[in-house]
């Protein structure tokens, strides 16, 4: 009953930090079309936000502060706890549509199988990130996608709404 994808359930600690000599010169060529890169996230992350804005009685959207300018990877969203369905129902569709979702790598940590089991501290029982455990997941803003792309997503999100 756990509410982990298999893919982000780690049932060990382990660490997986060196660069090959191949993708430190891949990440060499890469990097002059980060602006590019960047602004692209940024545009997608934007539209994405905006057409879901509307439902925000069902979807909690990230907030930033004013003085960050961030260039996100993904936007992350959280059903809302009253919300007359799941994370893993609204997954789901959107995944039947072609609308790649991914949960929250890891969710509570202390509840991994991996962690589990380590000293750790935690200050009460961690409810906000339980309810990331629980009710999380992001799209991707990839600097690929363009307007019709964005605009279908838009359009899946609009019907698994429109049948509440």
């Amino acid at each position: 009953d756990e509410p982990y994808d298999h893919r982000y359930l780690y049932v060990e600690i382990g660490y997986n930090m060196k660069m090959t000599d191949i993708q430190a010169a891949i990440g060499l060529e890469q990097i002059e079309k980060l602006p590019h890169f960047i602004q692209a996230r940024k545009n997608n992350f934007a539209d994405l936000y905006a057409g879901l804005k509307p439902f925000e009685e069902f979807i909690l959207l990230p907030t930033w502060s004013d003085e960050a300018d961030p260039a996100w990877f993904a936007l992350p969203l959280t059903v809302q706890s009253d919300a007359p369905f799941t994370r893993r129902e609204l997954v789901t569709f959107l995944e039947e549509k072609n609308v790649e979702t991914r949960l929250l790598l890891a969710g509570n940590l202390v509840r991994q199988p991996g962690d589990r089991d380590i000293k750790h501290r935690a200050i009460g029982e961690l409810p906000n990130a339980d309810r990331v455990l629980r009710s999380s997941f992001f799209i991707g803003v990839y600097p690929g996608l363009d307007k019709t792309r964005i605009t279908y997503v838009l359009d899946v999100f609009s019907e698994f709404f429109a049948r509440l």
